[in-house]
């Protein structure tokens, strides 16, 4: 502390002066002071900025107060004390608009793959790995196995649907993550790619992108604007009723009309399946929406705020590419 080290210097001073002296220094101490304190509220007031006015704002402080009496209640609560950081997470959980009784990243595999342990060790939430018991059958299984995963769900759970062999992890943490994710207004978002696939749904799918901007789904003059199954974000209530539709409507119901629509196709189509029927779902619900003023389920994440996808088409990559650079960003860097 200088200024008290120079404060006792002056009173040393003053008090080894002969008395004749003494009012007059303490006058001139007394304006020292003065001059100083005044110099001080001077500066202080010409660096001010605007942001400084949130630490005063009445509001602000009403609402700390109030949150500052829970604190001291659940600190004086009969059970094991809660550490610093499980009171800060707990302050973020109630800043967001719903309530979240989990959250888990879940994905499908049919066989063991590094890119999961990728995951684990560097994804934001505990992962959650499905497997069908039997033989691959294409992606009729990933949904199949997910519709059944969503039966266990709390409503209340947020779960991250991800490709389990070819989805990275982005760096950011899991509450940076969820400001994203509720900041779309809808309790599911969808990520997207630059082309349509499969095929099938081409027309379609083109129309119900033509709507998404009206219907406020989706940007659809960005690049990245179709639909694709790889990144899935939602409330477990919300996905149950998409998994719930697509299991009463899916064209696998009738496996013989399945499997002539892929001996003409191509059997790939089987790989695709999933997308497929979301595509399907998707299609739906915008018609839905802009038709019949359905309640806005899903929202696709045409900027990429969740999920960046391969750019594949070529004239997009000078805008799209701009300023980025390779590799994959993790907890430890980028790698």
């Amino acid at each position: 502390w200088r200024r008290k080290g120079r404060d006792r210097i002056i009173l040393t001073i003053f008090c080894d002066l002969p008395s004749a002296f003494m009012s007059t220094a303490a006058v001139i101490f007394g304006a020292a002071i003065a001059i100083l304190v005044r110099g001080q509220v001077q500066i202080a007031r010409t660096e001010s900025r605007d942001t400084d006015s949130a630490w005063v704002n009445n509001r602000i402080r009403a609402v700390s107060d109030s949150v500052r009496h829970v604190v001291e209640d659940w600190s004086q609560a009969p059970i094991e004390k809660l550490s610093g950081q499980e009171f800060w997470q707990a302050v973020n959980f109630a800043l967001y608009p719903r309530r979240i009784t989990a959250l888990e990243i879940v994905v499908y595999a049919n066989k063991g793959h590094k890119n999961i342990e990728l995951l684990k060790k560097h994804g934001p939430f505990r992962v959650q790995v499905l497997r069908q018991i039997g033989d691959w059958k294409g992606t009729l299984d990933k949904l199949l196995g997910y519709w059944s995963y969503l039966q266990t769900v709390d409503d209340d759970a947020v779960i991250l649907f991800l490709d389990a062999f070819d989805v990275f992890p982005n760096g950011f943490d899991g509450h940076e993550l969820l400001r994203r994710f509720f900041s779309f207004g809808t309790p599911v978002v969808i990520s997207t790619e630059e082309n349509v696939f499969p095929r099938e749904v081409e027309e379609q799918a083109a129309m119900a992108v033509e709507t998404l901007s009206a219907v406020g789904l989706g940007n659809s003059s960005a690049p990245s604007r179709y639909l694709n199954a790889g990144g899935i974000i939602g409330m477990g209530w919300a996905l149950r009723t998409i998994y719930n539709n697509i299991r009463e409507h899916m064209a696998a119901n009738n496996p013989q009309m399945l499997m002539a629509h892929s001996d003409i196709v191509g059997h790939w189509f089987l790989h695709a399946y999933d997308q497929y029927e979301l595509w399907r779902y998707f299609i739906r619900h915008v018609r839905a929406v802009d038709e019949e003023g359905a309640e806005k389920i899903i929202h696709l994440d045409t900027e990429q705020l969740i999920f960046g996808s391969t750019v594949f088409v070529k004239d997009n990559w000078p805008e799209i590419l701009q300023g980025t650079d390779g590799g994959i960003q993790t907890k430890e860097g980028q790698i």
